[in-house]
């Protein structure tokens, strides 16, 4: 069975999303706060995808989230990935030890779904961030991230 054939049929909450997306799923350390692969928290943190430029529709960003991308740093998120071949049709046992994917914070099918909704209503194709945009992902219009946008 492919992986989107075993995709369960879950709604976001882009709210819920933007949550996850700040914090518990580590998100932020690669593709920055507005996604733009630029501003990431942490400085020795890999250069994640601009996500504002991307495309992936809800199937494939749930795919990559939770599959990661193998030979790249993006990680799996799902607790299941490659247990069965779920993902792009491959098992742990397929990689080397050099080229196994990379395991990022593991999430529930949920929380990867609020991530997705969160990325279609807030980042996929939005260009430059502005500071309304920071305003509105902070939540807090004093926010530190958001100065040097105004």
């Amino acid at each position: 069975m492919s992986w989107a054939q075993q995709l369960p049929d879950l709604v976001g909450d882009p709210e819920r999303g933007r949550v996850v997306f700040l914090t518990l799923g580590g998100c932020v350390s690669c593709h920055g706060w507005p996604g733009d692969g630029k501003t990431g928290i942490d400085m020795r943190s890999p250069t994640g995808a601009n996500l504002r430029e991307s495309e992936l529709d809800k199937t494939l960003l749930t795919e990559v989230i939770s599959c990661g991308r193998p030979a790249t740093q993006m990680p799996y998120h799902d607790r299941s990935a490659y247990r069965d071949a779920r993902c792009y049709g491959l098992l742990m046992a397929d990689f080397g030890p050099d080229t196994a994917p990379n395991r990022g914070k593991l999430l529930r099918e949920q929380d990867i779904a609020n991530i997705v909704a969160f990325l279609q209503a807030k980042v996929l194709g939005r260009g430059v961030p502005t500071f309304e945009e920071c305003i509105d992902i902070f939540a807090n219009p004093a926010a530190s991230a958001c100065k040097n946008l105004k």
